[in-house]
């Protein structure tokens, strides 16, 4: 029976004390389970800083086993909820320990190019036995050269006969080009390798184990096609099994014109991949030039390594520019323009001399001077001009704009300058007498927004065959460092006398060899797969690139960036032959004679055979369109099966574009055997609204999960996560996917990981020591003024100096930094306390009053609307931020409506942004090492408006799992009660160290009128900021049915998605029967060109919430929706209007809104949730204006401030009342924040909500009050751990959770009547007798010397409630005294409640009470 691995979270709960290594404990667990062969391919990550786990891919009865192994707490799955040197192995997920085989060795790599330095380190041959037994090339034997076991042939070839002064008449290369794509391949291990300092680190290639044939076909920078095609003729004959070929022309040729095409076409007959470079042409369309589709074409990608020049003026300002200015400076040295220093004598004059062109500036006064140029070509030429003339320096001032992604080196000191500083330095030398200047060496800095393709790397479309992709795919081609020539100037410049070893190189010269190495990697694991099914896996594994990054997308970076390790396991291969190849070129027009030629064979073109591109057995597909047109193509396709024997895939379309339809037939495949091959067919029909859209198809066979492995806090002292989860997922299935299964380790404030595992390998994970749970990374939702003034929290009210110290949490969305909301002026500097950062990206800058910013998203996997910063693009993050903490802000409002001054609870506190959540939700993997980080850095209070649709266990909801250990640390979390209401047990939020917040409504709604041509107005509800210019055609959703969908009027009466006739409702206002709100509907009639909608109330939902809608519309109710069909049924023209929304007071406030989440709480009954509301009904604050304020695509409506509705909203005001709070109280523990809100909210009515408690908890809060309670109920870690035990949780979990000593005992098992709590709950079986005692203690924080009374308020009909003792007497702050309450009786009602008030005079300290019955 086929096995299959699920991610698995291991929770492990505290870390080790002392030093301990992860990887080792981690590893060792998973090879306990099922021994060491798959333990480090399947530890996906470790935790290890706060608590211990990790996560790994694991089998189900592996899970299981993991369960019961010493120091696991708990196993569950991880469903939904990314050297320097060559580093760029390590940037694209390939370490260096990654796991190899034996075959690798028997690799024979033909590198056709500028021939090698066979002395360099890089091509040492120790250890290495000799050549493999099918090599049957020679080395030509030279005097000034000698091959060995790792440099095994060598040849040279040089058609013409003809050499130049500098070229070696031998392999030896004289150039450094072939030195360096020959050990970005295959180069072996070089400890301490740099560019005279730079880059400094372990050089390496792709395959270190794997050998190397060299074809030298390239001298002085040229390479003839006779001596290419030379080469690939003895390549091939030789016997290599990868061709990697870094040279092209400057455009594409037709495949049997093109040396490079040919030479591939007949490795492919071999059964040889070449790799080829795309081409340096770009950042220009049709550019890339490698094109033939049975050779892989490789464009370059980023890594995040740049670097820095500065250059000082004598003023002592500095400019930052690019370059790899290797000089060290030596003082100041004269500046002079280049226009001011022209060559008259060679007949130049200023206007070319500033261009710095050859030889046109004047030696005799540039000599010994840095020379300011206009740049024309990235610099090169001004450089080399410069360096000629004898200048010391030049400042290239970027006249062209081009994109500064790729430093160069130049022959003397240089930096390259945007054209403003240019400017500045330009006016800095005319006014001044004598301007000097010296240019710094260079630094390295990391480039946060890797990958991306740069300017340089040739773009498609493909100008051979225009529905074939190229380029393929992407690989590092920026700022690489490799083995050099050490006779060549690193700057490639004649008179540069700098030599050295290695060399730091940009271009698709250096991606391709990336992808060779990648290539021969999968071959030394599958040496009999074909060309192209080693293709097709590194196509098909390629980590998905941003459109945001490359707006010319797939045709910039093809199928992504290579990721070797997952390309050795695709799953499916698209795999083709030579028949394949030859039916293709068919369909192209080449003819049977032709084919014959090229084959050798019979090969025939016939109707059967002739393939068009669309057939070609390719992984990807493009159709190319005339402008306008309709599209209808077909792409038949087979996939082979290399993955599981036994597997089901199911096909997905990631990303479909608008007026796209893209279908897959059939859409499920399942495969009996290895080998097998199945067809499919996809289809794509509609019409493009822009030049190119792209979408993705992905066959999916859910083998592996992601589980978060959850191990409790982190070990004492250093610990290397990483190591220790490998480890734990190497115990798992060995080391073959441990590094690739882990996807993040959680480190910094607890331990644990994320790993990819099947189901039975997250059973296993559950079973090993020192895991606390294993569960699935999940996606969450989001839970998505005048509200602080309406529970009486005004502008002017007490605040203190440490207010500005605070520093919120907040998990969300991301944020927009540039919003008033978050203006820092005032501000000074972060808290001393904070230890985060903010992740530098070129579009978001923090400041004083957002002091970190960071995002999380562990699949890596991106839809195009996503931005991969911390900003926002949906408005949620930015609206509970700065509901939280924003600044004031005057005349706010959305277009109009809800004027007024826009404030945060705690304006003056500091903001944390901690991005976790997408256009596709929230995932547990990404919230967790949100917390993870949140804690460490050093914030005061965590907002979370996030939540599952239903509860978990404690320690298998990453939300309860992070507040556990911010409660750990100090730290109170403010989480959403949920939007599943008005049903009861729909909380979802519910640890009892958490506050868990509901909804209510404040004084505000919104009406919209809908004016009748028979000049009868409707009330209605809506937030609606059109403005309609006249009456319009009033139509009956169900008279016109979209009939060609097969819809009637049955359903297109409820507007249903798609039901509509664009044709009859186009320019018209739809009545419409409206469910969930009318959201569905009123999209519908949206998308089919309506200009307005009615929506008839059809469910009788409550109107205590307006939204938002993508066109005028407005909610009415059932009667008036019949009078409007009456008139439009009995009118020959009817016709209506929808006025703009009106803002009225709502004076039933406040309440709870339906779809706040209600309890009871279904983990611990006898727990009350929520624990109290705050405002989240139509609440004004900053939004995220790129996102449209109806959340729906195409609405164009864009806004700086939006009104929402939801416990997202009303989360972070009770995080901005918790953080006031703190201002005055730093010193209280999270618990006794939390006791002060709930018990100074204001009582709330149970005539309005008949669920009561399960609806409001305490009540609403009241910020002002809870800065003065009296009293609080105080309760650690330590209570919690007591509670715990009560609820059945072992001692060896909770040690794990603990990371102390802790022991359940009769002494020490709390139950949860007996956790210190400010609310009292009780679950009874229906009519049986009560008789409850609840233990409780009070901290006084009120006067120093004060007495309490116990008064219980309005206690139910059958019940007695009695506190003992009910008087209590403090002398002073901080004292503690207990008291006992007991509830007997019988109630006579489902849920009955009262309340416990301690009264001092002075202070009222209120508690709920509730008894209910349950089945």
């Amino acid at each position: 029976m086929l096995k299959k691995f699920y991610e698995y979270i291991v929770y492990m709960g505290a870390k080790p004390a002392g030093d301990f290594s992860a990887s080792a404990i981690h590893t060792n667990m998973l090879e306990q389970v099922f021994g060491s062969g798959r333990a480090s391919s399947s530890l996906v990550r470790s935790y290890k800083r706060s608590f211990n786990g990790f996560v790994a891919k694991l089998t189900e009865e592996e899970m299981q086993q993991m369960k019961g192994m010493d120091g696991v707490v708990s196993v569950f799955p991880n469903e939904k909820k990314q050297l320097h040197t060559t580093r760029s192995w390590d940037f694209v997920g390939f370490p260096r320990q990654v796991k190899r085989t034996s075959f690798e060795s028997d690799i024979i790599i033909g590198v056709l190019d500028g021939g090698i330095w066979p002395e360099s380190d890089s091509f040492d041959d120790k250890g290495f036995g000799p050549p493999p037994r099918k090599w049957k090339g020679t080395c030509h034997g030279f005097s000034n050269f000698t091959c060995n076991n790792k440099i095994i042939g060598a040849k040279y070839y040089k058609s013409d006969g003809k050499f130049s002064p500098e070229d070696l008449q031998s392999p030896r290369d004289s150039e450094g080009h072939g030195t360096h794509t020959a050990s970005t391949a295959a180069g072996g291990l070089v400890n301490m390798a740099s560019l005279m300092g730079f880059g400094l680190g372990t050089a390496r290639g792709g395959v270190p184990s794997a050998r190397i044939a060299v074809y030298k076909t390239c001298w002085s920078g040229f390479c003839a096609d006779a001596d290419t095609l030379a080469a690939f003729d003895d390549a091939i004959a030789d016997g290599v099994d990868i061709i990697s070929i870094s040279l092209g022309g400057k455009t594409s040729l037709n495949y049997f014109e093109d040396p490079n095409a040919i030479g591939a076409f007949h490795a492919m007959k071999n059964g040889i991949l070449t790799s080829t470079s795309a081409g340096n042409e770009g950042p220009r369309f049709v550019s890339v030039v490698s094109v033939a589709p049975w050779s892989l074409s490789v464009a370059a990608s980023t890594t995040y390594r740049k670097f820095l020049t500065e250059v000082q003026l004598g003023d002592r300002k500095v400019y930052k520019g690019i370059s790899i200015n290797t000089f060290e400076p030596n003082g100041m040295y004269p500046l002079i323009y280049g226009g001011d220093a022209p060559n008259t004598r060679g007949r130049f004059r200023g206007n070319t001399s500033r261009f710095c062109e050859i030889n046109s500036l004047n030696p005799n006064l540039v000599k010994g001077k840095i020379v300011l140029c206009i740049g024309r070509s990235a610099g090169l030429d001004e450089a080399w001009s410069a360096f000629l003339a004898g200048a010391v320096g030049t400042v290239i001032v970027d006249g062209l704009r081009l994109p500064k992604d790729s430093s160069n080196i130049f022959p003397l000191p240089a930096s390259l300058l945007g054209a403003g500083d240019g400017k500045r330095i330009a006016y800095y030398i005319n006014s001044t007498s004598n301007p000097t200047a010296s240019i710094l060496k260079s630094i390295e800095v990391s480039d946060t927004l890797a990958p991306y393709v740069p300017s340089f790397s040739s773009r498609g479309p493909n100008n051979i065959t225009h529905d074939l992709l190229k380029p393929d795919l992407t690989a590092p081609g920026v700022h690489i460092l490799a083995a050099w020539s050490p006779i060549s100037p690193i700057s490639q410049m004649s008179g540069d006398n700098r030599l050295a070893q290695y060399n730091i190189l940009s271009g698709t010269s250096m991606a391709c060899p990336h992808a060779t190495g990648a290539a021969a990697y999968i071959k030394s694991f599958h040496p009999t797969w074909s060309p192209a099914a080693i293709k097709s896996a590194l196509m098909t594994t390629a980590t998905p690139m941003s459109t945001r990054k490359n707006p010319e997308a797939e045709f910039a970076y093809g199928a992504g960036n290579i990721d070797p390790v997952r390309a050795v396991h695709p799953g499916l291969v698209y795999d083709a032959d030579e028949i394949d190849f030859v039916n293709f070129l068919c369909g192209e027009g080449y003819s049977v004679q032709t084919l014959r030629k090229v084959t050798g064979d019979h090969s025939v073109c016939s109707k059967a055979t002739n393939g068009g591109v669309w057939d070609l057995n390719y992984p990807s597909f493009a159709l190319s369109t005339s402008n306008k047109e309709s599209i209808n193509g077909t792409f038949h396709r087979s996939v082979t099966n290399v993955g599981s024997t036994m597997s089901t895939y199911k096909a997905i379309v990631i990303g479909a574009p608008k007026g796209l339809k893209i279908n897959v037939k059939p859409n499920i495949l399942s495969f009996t055997s290895i080998g097998q091959k199945l067809s499919f067919v996809l289809k794509v029909e509609g019409r493009i609204v822009k030049d190119i859209v792209s979408a993705s198809l992905v066959w999916d066979d859910g083998l592996h999960k992601e589980y978060i492995v959850y191990m409790g806090a982190k070990p004492a002292g250093d610990f290397s996560a990483s190591a220790i989860h490998t480890n734990m997922l190497e115990q798992v299935f060995g080391s073959g996917r441990a590094s690739s299964s882990l996807v993040r380790s959680y480190k910094r404030s607890f331990n644990g990981f994320v790993a990819k595992l099947t189901e039975e390998e997250m059973q296993l994970m559950k079973g090993m020591d020192g895991v606390v749970s294993v569960f699935p990374n999940e996606k969450k939702q989001l839970h998505t003024t005048r509200s602080w003034d309406f529970v009486g929290f005004p502008r002017q009210v007490k605040r203190t100096s440490f207010e500005s110290d605070i520093i919120i949490g907040v998990l969300d969305t991301g944020i927009w930094p540039e919003s008033d909301s978050f203006d820092d002026k005032g501000f000074g500097p972060p808290p001393r306390k904070w230890k985060g950062t903010c992740h530098g990206f070129s579009n978001f800058t923090c400041n004083n009053k957002i002091i970190g910013a960071k995002y999380y998203r562990s699949d890596g996997q991106f839809s195009p609307e996503d931005l991969q910063s911390p900003r926002d693009s949906e408005g949620h993050g930015t609206h509970t931020a700065s509901t939280a903490a924003g600044a004031l802000v005057s005349m706010a409002s959305l277009m109009g409506l809800g004027l007024g001054t826009a404030r945060g609870g705690v304006p003056s506190a500091r903001i944390a942004v901690y991005k976790t959540c997408w256009s596709d939700g929230c995932r547990d993997a990404d919230i967790l090492a949100a917390f993870d980080d949140a804690i460490a850095d050093g914030v005061d209070i965590i907002s979370v408006s996030v939540g599952g649709k239903t509860p978990q266990r404690y320690f298998e909801d990453t939300a309860a799992i992070g507040a556990f250990h911010a409660m750990k640390n100090g730290i109170l979390t403010s989480t959403s009660a949920g939007n599943e209401g008005p049903s009861l047990v729909s909380v979802t939020n519910v640890s009892p160290w958490s506050l868990s917040v509901a909804a209510s409504t404040t004084y505000r709604k919104f009406l919209t009128k809908v004016q009748l041509g028979d000049r009868k107005v409707y009330k209605g509800i809506s937030i609606n900021t059109f403005e309609l210019n006249g009456m319009y055609p009033l139509i009956y959703g169900g008279n016109a049915p979209n009939t060609r969908g097969g819809f009637r009027g049955n359903t297109s009466r409820f507007c249903k998605m798609n039901s509509l006739n664009p044709n009859l409702v186009k320019g018209k206002i739809v009545l419409c029967i409206g469910d969930r709100g009318g959201l569905e509907a009123a999209w519908s009639a949206f998308l089919a060109g309506a200009v307005g909608t009615v929506i008839v109330d059809g469910l009788r939902l409550t109107r205590d919430q307006s939204r938002i809608y993508p066109l005028p519309a407005s909610r009415l109710s059932a009667g008036d929706g019949k009078r409007i069909a009456y008139y439009i049924s009995s009118t020959s023209n009817p016709i209506a209007s929808i006025l703009k929304s009106i803002e009225v007071n709502d004076t039933l406030a406040p309440y709870v809104p339906p779809f706040s989440s209600r309890g009871p709480n279904p983990i611990t009954h006898d727990l009350l949730k929520p624990d109290l509301t705050a405002p989240g009904v139509h609440i004004l604050a900053a939004w995220s204006p790129i996102a449209p304020i109806s959340k729906v695509p195409g609405d164009n409506r864009i806004a700086e401030y939006n009104i929402v509705s939801g416990t997202s909203m009303a989360c972070p005001h009770a995080t901005g009342a918790a953080a006031y709070i703190k201002s005055f109280h730093p010193t209280w523990s999270p618990a006794a924040i939390k006791s002060a809100l709930m018990t100074t909210a204001t009582p709330m009515s149970a005539r309005k909500n008949p669920e009561a408690e399960f609806a409001y908890g305490a009540g609403n809060i009241d910020p002002v009050r809870a800065v003065h309670p009296g009293l609080v109920y105080d309760a650690d870690e330590i209570d919690f751990v007591n509670f715990l035990c009560g609820e059945g949780y072992s001692v060896q979990n909770l040690r794990l959770v603990t990371g102390d000593h802790s022991v359940c005992s009769k002494a020490t098992n709390g139950t949860v009547w007996d956790l210190n709590y400010p609310s009292f709950a009780v679950s009874i079986p229906y009519k049986e007798s009560i008789a409850r005692t609840f233990k409780r203690s009070v901290t006084n924080v009120g006067l120093p010397v004060s007495t309490y009374k116990a008064t219980v308020i309005g206690a139910p009909k059958g019940l007695k409630i009695n506190v003992e003792p009910n008087i209590l007497s403090f002398t002073s702050i901080g004292q503690k005294l207990s008291f006992v309450l007991k509830v007997e009786g019988r109630i006579v009602k489902d849920m009955v409640s009262a309340s416990l008030v301690w009264d001092d005079g002075l202070y009222k300290v209120r508690s709920p009470i509730i008894v209910y019955a349950v089945e």
